[in-house]
């Protein structure tokens, strides 16, 4: 009986535990497309109430769930955090599960109205229910694909909407529904717009800038040559204003002025011809009797940017800057301010405004006074001095001649001139100078300047009481005796002093110096020491002093001698 009640329990024991070992079980999942394809990196959950479990889809589309607890299950798989295959099992009975995910690619194809793909448009995808939101950029071939487009029919999904943008402006929109065999096509909106920058003579204008704008949407581009090509620009039919704000800049060193602005409409292609607010200024250059003035630097500015360019005069005596911004708007650079300038000499300046397609202005140079002094080294005036002034910028020459106080007038145009001074038919001097109005001294140093001439002996000591014959130029100007201190001349040009020294009818010296101002000149007698006033050989000086320290020598060496025999005698 006890055995008999041991083997039931037992077997209620093995019945308890049977279930439980078989309900923990594997649910396979295989997920495809709608082509059959098995889609791998797939999101697919288990779903029931208090319980959820994830898996990704291999490379074969698999999805494996182990050890789930027996029950009623949904199975779904996501893509673009929507749901777009779903099933509901009863596992264990039900292990395996297979999956069709409702999701297409769809391809976006944007034209222009005359049918041409247009690259590089942003193309927008969105459901009616807002839980899909993609975008990309057409290619090439104008189109933009998208994978992945779950189907209309799902829950909170309906309609699409695709949109073409050019920026933010909406140039092309369509609805469609998911899945769809053809190619969703646009048509755009799109225009070309080209722009060609005259100035006012109707010449092209290189270097400008031209920049549309409306609202948020704008573009610009650079225009070498003064021509540029918009390229599929949204219709003004499109825009918020109806039309477009186009505006032309040039820039002037680093400075953009606007030389054009204006609002077009801009509804389909088309070429556009703007005249821009630009003129040319062009100055004449002429002295009191009308001949054009070469070499005049003018430095021009305007109330935008000051001292922006210099020109220079040509042999019509004109300078022409084309291309001029308006003074008045757009550009409303102001008044033009010319500074003419003749080397460093400042010479005028003129104000004038642009405001036509040419402005023609003169400007007249009068004759600068440069008055002269000119006096010789000692600051005494000089009288009889040619003044010769060449014009370094055009070569002109100009010519005057000191009076007898040294003052002479030029009447010259003001600038930078090579003067020469020429005194007693030679040059003595010649200088760069900036004449203008105004006075300038001058004074010659090489005129009637001092020369000093003394003798010394070998030694360098002063000799006096020999006879000293100078000449300048060939003509005597000293002849006597010299004394210590010299002798003191006033030479009045540059040139050559020919100096003899001699001494009872014999020439010790003779020496030509070329001169071109005040010298201290001192002729040295090689020869010669001057011993008491009297001049003595220097050969027989040192001839002598070689006797005298022989002399010395062997008294020396007798002293020696002699000193050594006393000695030698005390010692015996």
């Amino acid at each position: 009986m006890r055995k008999l009640a041991l083997l039931v329990l037992l077997l209620l024991l093995v019945a308890s535990t049977v279930p439980t070992i078989h309900a923990q079980q594997n649910l396979y999942v295989h997920v495809t497309d709608a082509e059959g394809r098995p889609r791998g990196n797939v999101e697919v959950r288990v779903v029931r109430e208090g319980f959820s479990r994830i898996f990704i889809t291999n490379s074969t589309g698999h999805a494996v769930f182990m050890d789930l607890a027996s029950g009623t299950y949904a199975v779904e798989a996501v893509v673009r955090d929507v749901v777009v295959a779903r099933k509901v099992i009863e596992f264990p009975r039900e292990s395996t599960a297979e999956l069709v995910l409702a999701v297409s690619p769809v391809r976006v194809a944007v034209l222009d109205t005359k049918g041409k793909a247009v690259q590089g448009i942003t193309v927008r995808l969105k459901d009616s229910g807002g839980r899909i939101n993609l975008s990309g950029t057409t290619d090439d071939l104008g189109s933009v694909s998208f994978a992945d487009v779950p189907y209309s029919s799902l829950e909170g999904i309906g309609n699409y909407t695709a949109e073409a943008f050019v920026d933010s402006v909406s140039v092309a929109k369509s609805q469609f529904s998911v899945p769809t065999q053809a190619p969703v096509n646009l048509s755009a909106k799109l225009v070309n717009l080209n722009i060609t920058v005259t100035n006012m003579e109707g010449k092209k204008v290189p270097q400008v800038d031209v920049t549309i704008r409306s609202g948020n949407f704008s573009r610009s581009l650079a225009g070498e040559g003064g021509s540029v090509s918009f390229q599929n620009i949204p219709s003004s039919e499109l825009l918020p204003t109806r039309s477009y704000t186009v505006e032309v800049t040039r820039k002037v060193l680093t400075t953009p002025i606007t030389v054009y602005k204006e609002n077009r409409s801009v509804p389909h292609d088309m070429a556009l011809d703007l005249v821009a607010s630009l003129g040319t200024l062009k100055l004449r250059v002429l002295d009191e009797d009308g001949k054009p003035v070469q070499g005049i630097s003018v430095m021009i500015s305007h109330g935008l940017i000051a001292n922006f360019t210099v020109l220079e005069t040509g042999e019509d005596g004109s300078i022409t800057l084309s291309n001029a911004p308006f003074s008045t708007p757009p550009s409303s650079v102001g008044d033009y301010t010319l500074m003419l300038f003749r080397g460093r000499s400042y010479i005028g300046r003129l104000v004038t405004k642009v405001t036509s397609a040419f402005v023609e202005e003169t400007f007249t140079m009068k004759l600068s006074r440069a008055l002269f002094t000119v006096m010789d080294y000692g600051g005494r005036p000089l009288a009889g001095v040619t003044l010769k002034a060449k014009d370094a910028v055009s070569g002109a020459e100009y010519e005057g001649i000191t009076k007898s106080d040294g003052s002479a007038e030029l009447r010259v145009l003001p600038g930078p001139y090579e003067v020469t001074f020429n005194y007693m038919g030679r040059t003595v001097r010649s200088s760069l100078i900036n004449l203008g109005e105004g006075a300038i001294e001058m004074r010659l140093s090489s005129v009637n300047y001092p020369v000093t001439v003394s003798v010394v002996d070998s030694l360098g000591a002063p000799i006096a009481g020999l006879r000293l014959q100078a000449s300048f130029e060939g003509k005597s100007v000293f002849d006597g005796v010299v004394e210590k201190e010299g002798i003191r001349l006033t030479l009045p040009y540059p040139g050559e002093l020919a100096v003899s020294v001699s001494m009872d009818g014999s020439l010790l010296q003779k020496r030509i110096f070329s001169l071109s101002g005040p010298e201290e000149l001192r002729i040295r007698i090689s020869d010669k020491i001057n011993v008491g006033g009297v001049l003595v050989d220097a050969a027989s000086i040192a001839q002598a002093l070689t006797i005298v320290a022989f002399v010395a020598s062997l008294l020396g060496l007798s002293y020696v001698l002699f000193g050594w025999r006393r000695g030698a005698r005390k010692g015996a």
